[in-house]
């Protein structure tokens, strides 16, 4: 468990669980600030499943704002692993977790409060696939902490 260097090696795990009858779950996302929204997240999504899957979205496809992400996405994925709620973390080089989705094929796929609104073309995407594959989405039910809202509250507040 831990961080996966390699795309097989993840595809690899996802099929032993499968066969064992487990339950995967996966969360994607840029965790680029971990605070305690996210550690809720995880935790929830933790509970839920046999498995937790993580994927973080590599620094190419950040799209937070200028100087982000501010840590790189090997260290995310590193922090990410060390958390005792993720079983595996794998740095996600596509713009979106389409592409994990389609390779983990997982019982549940986990995104946060931020997302009720459902408005995000990106997520109805994702919840499509999701269900194409025979899963279904979950939303988290509290949204503690944005970490890019508050840095952009900051930012403004500095430039005034």
């Amino acid at each position: 468990m831990g961080v996966l260097n390699d795309i097989t090696a993840l595809q690899d795990e996802a099929v032993y669980c499968r066969e064992k009858g487990l339950v995967i779950g996966l969360c994607h996302g840029c965790f680029d600030i971990v605070h305690p929204g996210h550690i809720y997240h995880l935790q929830r999504a933790n509970t839920m499943v046999d498995r937790l899957f993580v994927s973080v979205t590599a620094d190419p496809y950040v799209n937070k704002g200028a100087d982000r992400p501010v840590f790189p996405d090997r260290k995310r994925a590193e922090f990410l692993a060390s958390i005792r709620y993720c079983d595996y973390v794998i740095v996600n080089h596509t713009a979106t977790a389409e592409f994990m989705i389609k390779t983990l094929r997982p019982n549940l796929y986990f995104k946060g409060a931020d997302y009720t609104d459902g408005s995000d073309t990106r997520l109805q995407a994702e919840r499509a696939l999701v269900e194409s594959v025979g899963g279904r989405m979950v939303l988290t039910d509290d949204k503690i902490f944005d970490s890019t809202s508050r840095i952009a509250q900051l930012v403004m507040a500095k430039n005034s």
